[in-house]
């Protein structure tokens, strides 16, 4: 409810900025930026509604542990197949892939979806080995995909081969990727 209260007050005060006359460069006549639309493509209100994501903080000694737990474990199960909904290594889906390593590894986790899981971590820029790795408008619109950071830009994931080690520089995945990220209970 504040998060709305604050954008719709950054909006209100745009537009007030945003309503004054304007002179197109190719002609005498002014114009004005009157709709909802217009300001919205406007650079000025893309500036000012960006907001910054807080980076994630170091890796605990407890998550390096873990993290060198999922280093180990999530390979050994490539070539297990995609099953919709799956969460045992007789199948698995994204989400519940990532659920199984992490309690495997040690890392209590609560299944949810590859979209929650987004919004329960937090941005990496460097990406460390056990980072997650998420990607939007594979199957759905917004977040749909996560997998595991292997290192040397590669990700294990459960795809829908089943578990595959994926390079990141493969044309489908770089267009649908959105961020590295680390859950939390991994850090300091």
């Amino acid at each position: 409810m504040i998060k709305k209260l604050i954008i719709i007050c950054l909006m209100l005060s745009i537009f007030s900025l945003t309503f004054s006359p304007i002179v197109d460069a190719n002609s005498t006549t002014k114009t004005h930026i009157s709709t909802m639309a217009q300001l919205k493509k406007s650079a000025l209100f893309k500036k000012k509604t960006q907001l910054a994501e807080p980076l994630a903080g170091s890796i605990s000694i407890s998550g390096q542990a873990v993290y060198a737990n999922i280093a180990s474990i999530a390979p050994e199960f490539v070539g297990t197949p995609y099953v919709f909904g799956g969460k045992t290594p007789a199948g698995f889906d994204c989400s519940g892939f990532i659920h199984y390593v992490h309690q495997f590894a040690g890392l209590d986790l609560i299944r949810m979806s590859s979209e929650d899981y987004y919004k329960q971590s937090t941005k990496v820029n460097v990406p460390e080995v056990g980072d997650l790795v998420f990607f939007k408008d594979t199957y759905k619109i917004g977040i749909s995909h996560m997998g595991i950071y292997m290192g040397e830009n590669k990700f294990v994931h459960a795809g829908s081969k089943g578990v595959e080690i994926t390079n990141l520089s493969n044309t489908y995945w770089q267009q649908h990727f959105v961020a590295f990220k680390r859950f939390n209970a991994v850090t300091e």
